[in-house]
């Protein structure tokens, strides 16, 4: 068999190939003996219907099988001669072939992109101190007496500031109601509701509502409006007056919990406040803990993917694209934005999707060479722990999750994604910390 190769950008490989006479005549011999051997030729028994009249009958089966072995062949073959990195094959055209001579044809391959890598042990990188202060253990705990703080009924006096208060609100802008003029949700919050409560403070909720509210008295109806600054978020309403009608039906007292005995006890059953302190302080060392490894497995991958640049699938890149695309349009409706506000904004989702994309690929190519320069790999029962996840997160036994993963081809997903993982773990652990005031030194 002979081949050429023409390598063209964004990753594709132009194969001209064509396999001689006397092999593609050695595989039809083959292709026509099966099927004398099976055929079911009508008046005569499978096996002993004569060539003639097998070939004649099958003779567009034959070519077509013929022609499918020899293609997958010839593209397995020319693959291995020009030793590519093959992700997948795009097309097989142009394919030609006369009686008793040679079949050619072209196929595009794309491949694994081709690039040096980059220098990857020993790196700098900074981190902050492990310390959690006392005082961030004092605030946690404030953040639970808040929690279960009660509240007792006001009476005898008018509302002040740091009260809370249970208020009716209607907004209006030019007679038409604050949520019919914007299509944010924060239109809709914005114009008010019923028994909605709001502690009073200086710019709480709007500037200067909590302030026109002073003085207020239970069941006492208050008129007035709200001048919005030019740069207030809600484009809608920037620099737009807001009519309010509030009513206030409650004026609210906050006790708070003492920090004691009988509060360690509701927040964590079985425990004194002494041991609460230290629990709070394990969570904050915790999540310290996590926010710091995160911050230096990004500086790695920033320093890698930095110090080396190469052209991408670019299938790959438009799947991944649409995949981050979705995810960003989904947490958008999530987070109640409108869709005429997404669609609005799609140009800039579709930027940031594709840099997203390009920065996660160029990421999987890079970590996924070091690891195979490494020696690093997945095992089995690591695959079968994350099987084992992912059946508990979706509420599902393990053999059905594994038999679906199975069907949707999705398991080599989860191994190249444990993978790179455990590839940038690695490089992480092995690199050099520094405390955050000493700068990082280039790496060699």
């Amino acid at each position: 068999m002979n081949s050429t190769i023409d390598k063209q950008p964004n990753c594709i490989a132009q194969l001209q190939i064509e396999i001689p006479a006397d092999r593609v005549g050695q595989e039809r011999e083959k292709i026509v003996k099966q099927f004398l051997q099976f055929a079911q030729v009508p008046g005569y028994r499978a096996g002993k219907a004569p060539r003639m009249v097998v070939e004649a009958k099958f003779k567009a089966k034959i070519n077509e099988q013929l022609e499918s072995d020899l293609l997958s062949a010839g593209v397995r073959e020319a693959i291995s001669e020009h030793k590519l990195k093959v992700l997948g094959v795009q097309s097989v055209d142009d394919v030609k072939r006369e009686p008793n001579g040679p079949l050619t044809f072209a196929a595009k391959v794309i491949t694994a992109p081709e690039f040096e890598l980059p220098e990857y042990k020993h790196l700098q990188i900074r981190a902050p101190e492990m310390k959690i202060e006392d005082k961030q253990v004092d605030d946690s705990l404030e953040r639970l007496q808040q929690r279960l703080a009660e509240f007792e009924d006001v009476t005898g006096r008018e509302l002040a500031m740091d009260d809370f208060c249970v208020l009716d609100v209607a907004g209006r802008v030019d007679g038409v109601p604050v949520g019919e003029v914007t299509a944010e949700r924060a239109g809709a919050e914005l114009q008010g509701r019923e028994n909605f409560w709001i502690k009073m403070g200086p710019g709480n909720f709007l500037p200067d509502f909590c302030e026109a509210l002073v003085g207020m008295s239970a069941g006492e109806t208050r008129e007035f409006s709200l001048e919005l600054p030019m740069d207030f978020p809600v484009k809608e309403l920037a620099a737009r007056k807001i009519d309010y009608v509030v009513k206030l039906r409650e004026i609210k007292k906050q006790v708070l919990p003492e920090l004691d005995d009988a509060f360690a006890e509701k927040v964590a059953p079985g425990k004194t406040m002494t041991e609460l302190r230290e629990l709070v302080r394990t969570d904050l060392e915790r999540q310290m803990t996590d926010m710091i490894e995160e911050g230096k497995r990004r500086q790695v991958l920033d320093q890698i993917n930095g110090a080396v640049d190469f052209e991408l699938p670019q299938h790959m890149v438009r799947s991944e694209t649409q995949r981050i695309a979705s995810d960003i349009i989904r947490q958008n409706q999530e987070r109640g934005i409108a869709d005429d506000k997404i669609v609005e904004n799609q140009s800039e989702i579709a930027t940031n999707a594709h840099n997203a994309a390009k920065e996660r690929l160029k990421s999987a190519f890079v970590l996924t060479r070091i690891a195979a320069k490494e020696g690093i790999a997945v095992t089995k029962d690591e695959v079968h722990e994350r099987v084992v996840s992912l059946a508990a997160r979706y509420s599902t036994s393990v053999d059905k999750m594994q038999k679906d993963l199975e069907e949707r081809d999705a398991l080599s997903g989860i191994e190249e994604e444990l993978l790179i993982a455990k590839t940038l773990a690695a490089l992480t652990a092995d690199a050099t910390v520094l405390p955050l005031e000493q700068p990082a030194a280039q790496s060699a």
